[in-house]
């Protein structure tokens, strides 16, 4: 094969790739068959003499570059910086799977070979879940999100189940395609049926496994979206005015009986310290709310400080006053306001790279001196090790404050639910990425999290889009874009623990252990076929 034929057969991976993901193409089934004419390449290039896998590894990265570029281009609105660099190293890790997948084919068998490209991915999709690294927004299952009625059975997987499907009927597909080529080969029918019956039994299964619950304990939300420039109106109109913009909007949606307000992520204008939050000018305000609904409870995001006191031990996120009298650490974090003025809070576990936190500051620590101090958060933001849940003092009411990015993180979002939450607040602020897809696709992606822990979800976004989403995945009700609003909604409580909640990403651990093994099998049969070599 011509190198023109494989230069187009690896643009044309890339492109079926990002014409399926969520608001780009949504041409969700095209996803089980856009990896077929990359391994096609890799196919024909470990055929022929002088190729080796760096050739393989460059087709791959055009692909993967094409595919990361397309879907997530609109990063460069928020940071043109972190656009590029997310972008070239997530191609990157794409590409390098890739060619460990044509190593392990060459040098174990092909057969072994097309076994390594399904682990290897799943290996590196749970790494990238878990690393300082991390960028989990094209997680091969998160394209369902777009169709979220076909992956019910993610409350039993998870997203790294729709991405094993994916890679299976891609594996599937290019069998069927390779025999087609072959045509002194018998075809192989057996590999067409199961490439059309797979996607298709998950499904049937999908569609008849599951009603929205109809148990659990009602309750009234009032989800509200401000629509604060977060570039211009947030930093030139008076604070004051911002939240008597957000108490307006609520009242238009407050009864009696209204059990939660929420607003979205930093809707506090200022930065504060954390202890002094009880005596802010919206925290007067919001109880002022409940003249209108007596067992009010409000959840807000803020950005807040808190003050190291003598014993307290540094984190390597804490930043030194400058006349050297203490210590101070910033959090992205979410506040609730309960009936009774008690006050409960939430630090940001997932915090976004490069905007909020530095890599390997921990076993790094020259990271932090090589930041850039903007606005005294120098070394990135302060972030809490594990999730908190806000309990209500007098209702059976227990909420997950998931601050923006963690939303993407499915067996983080999990442990909320172990904690007992039964039901998901997300507040976000996704107005940094313009009009996009990205906001979309974040909007997406909640569905999923709703899906694997079976709960509802009450999503503030600043400036959109807010929504309700049922424990089916279901968007019940939404708003505009970049229009201020009000929700009022009926919502319940769900305490159910789903197989997925309970087990997390287990099929990632099991593909990771594997993908080592087959990484330690690859090895010893180069250093033999080595020595065999030298021996001649």
């Amino acid at each position: 094969m011509s190198n023109i034929k494989l230069l187009l057969y690896s643009i044309a991976s890339g492109v079926l790739m990002a014409l399926s993901w969520p608001a780009i193409g949504e041409l969700t089934s095209v996803i089980l068959l856009a990896f077929a004419p990359l391994l096609l390449v890799e196919y024909e290039i470990s055929k022929q003499e002088g190729k080796t896998g760096f050739a393989v590894f460059c087709y791959a990265y055009l692909s993967f570059f094409i595919f990361n570029l397309v879907t997530t281009y609109w990063i460069y609105h928020a940071s043109l910086w972190g656009a590029c660099m997310a972008v070239i190293c997530n191609s990157l890790f794409m590409a390098i799977v890739i060619w460990l997948f044509h190593i392990a084919k060459k040098k174990v068998g092909k057969k072994e070979g097309y076994i390594s490209f399904a682990l290897y991915w799943l290996a590196f999709e749970y790494l990238h879940l878990n690393w300082e690294l991390s960028w989990t927004w094209l997680t091969l299952g998160n394209v369902f999100a777009a169709t979220p009625e076909n992956v019910q059975w993610y409350e039993y997987t998870g997203v790294l189940g729709g991405s094993l499907l994916v890679l299976v009927s891609n594996l599937l597909f290019f069998n069927v395609t390779l025999k087609i080529k072959k045509a002194s080969e018998v075809f192989n029918w057996k590999g067409l049926v199961l490439f059309l019956l797979l996607p298709i039994t998950f499904t049937l299964v999908s569609v008849f496994g599951f009603d929205s619950s109809t148990e659990g304990k009602e309750m009234e939300v009032v989800i509200v979206q401000p629509n604060i420039d977060p570039y211009n109106e947030k930093f030139t109109t008076p604070p004051s005015d911002q939240i008597e913009k957000m108490i307006d909007l609520a009242k238009t949606k407050l009864t009696p009986t209204t059990d939660y307000l929420i607003l979205p992520e930093t809707a506090i204008p200022e930065a504060h310290w954390e202890h002094e939050f009880e005596y802010l000018y919206v925290t007067d305000e919001l109880k002022k709310l409940k003249e209108i609904s007596p067992k009010l409870k409000s959840i807000i995001g803020s950005s807040a400080s808190v003050l190291y006191t003598p014993g307290m031990e540094l984190k390597p996120t804490a930043n030194e006053f400058k006349d050297g009298s203490g210590y101070y650490d910033n959090y992205n974090a979410a506040f609730q306001l309960d009936e009774y003025d008690g006050v409960q809070v939430h630090h940001k576990s997932k915090l976004v790279l490069g905007v909020e936190k530095l890599p390997f500051i921990r076993s790094i620590p020259l990271m932090k001196k090589l930041s850039i101090n903007l606005g005294g958060t120098s070394g990135g933001l302060g972030y809490s090790e594990h999730p908190e849940v806000f309990k209500a003092p007098i209702t059976s009411s227990v909420i997950a404050p998931i601050i923006c990015y963690e939303s993407i993180y499915g067996e983080y979002v999990t442990e909320y639910s172990r904690k007992g939450a039964n039901l998901f607040a997300i507040i976000t602020n996704d107005g940094w990425w313009d009009d996009t897809p990205g906001y979309k696709q974040h909007l997406a992606y909640a569905s999923l999290r709703a899906i694997e822990n079976r709960k509802w979800i009450v999503r503030s976004a600043n400036t959109g889009i807010s929504a309700v989403i049922n424990d089916r995945g279901d968007i019940l009700e939404k708003t505009t874009w970049w229009e201020p609003a009000a929700i009022n909604a009926k919502v319940r409580l769900n305490n159910t623990i789903t197989f997925y909640a309970q087990y997390g990403d287990y099929i990632g651990r099991i593909a990771s252990l594997l993908a080592v093994l087959m990484i330690a099998l690859t090895v010893v049969r180069t250093l033999n076929t080595t020595g065999n070599r030298l021996k001649r």
